[in-house]
């Protein structure tokens, strides 16, 4: 009974611990609307949002992205991303090391990234977390700049169908 039992509880840790996959990828496919907002570059205190629309599209690499924003003055940028796991990294607009994810199925799940380099200019730390589900897509950047002891939120994306 105690061996029963044992394999039960490692059966579901294994479960409750699965990795982020391509297949959780999916989720992304098609269209959505939402908006950008990210604090302006200039002041590092003017936050600015836009609205945008997302065209994602799935494949066996991963997710690519077109986002179209409509800037003040009316005009409409296009940006394009994507989105790849390998193997320990994670390609997310820049590599990221993966902190921690909570993965509750396939179109439901957070992550939370981090990784170094450059913003505005100066060394910082990043941060981003990731918060998917069916309906609804949040992906927070956070930064701290060398010699400071807080992070701050760059730009969030909210996208939802």
């Amino acid at each position: 009974m105690k061996i029963l039992a044992s394999l039960i509880c490692l059966s579901l840790g294994l479960l409750l611990s699965q990795p982020l996959t391509n297949e959780h990828l999916k989720v992304y496919n098609g269209e959505w609307e939402g908006s950008l907002t990210y604090l302006n570059y200039g002041d590092d205190e003017t936050l600015v949002t836009l609205p945008l629309k997302v065209e994602a599209e799935h494949s066996a690499k991963g997710v690519e992205f077109k986002y179209y924003f409509t800037e003040p003055g009316g005009r409409i940028e296009k940006r394009t991303d994507r989105f790849r796991i390998k193997k320990d990294k994670i390609y997310y607009n820049g590599y990221w090391d993966l902190e921690s994810s909570d993965i509750k199925s396939l179109d439901e799940w957070s992550l939370e990234l981090k990784s170094e380099g450059k913003d505005n200019n100066r060394k910082a730390s990043f941060r981003k977390e990731v918060k998917v589900s069916a309906n609804k897509i949040t992906i927070k950047k956070f930064v701290k700049y060398e010699g400071t002891d807080e992070f701050f939120v760059r730009n969030s994306y909210v996208f939802n169908r």
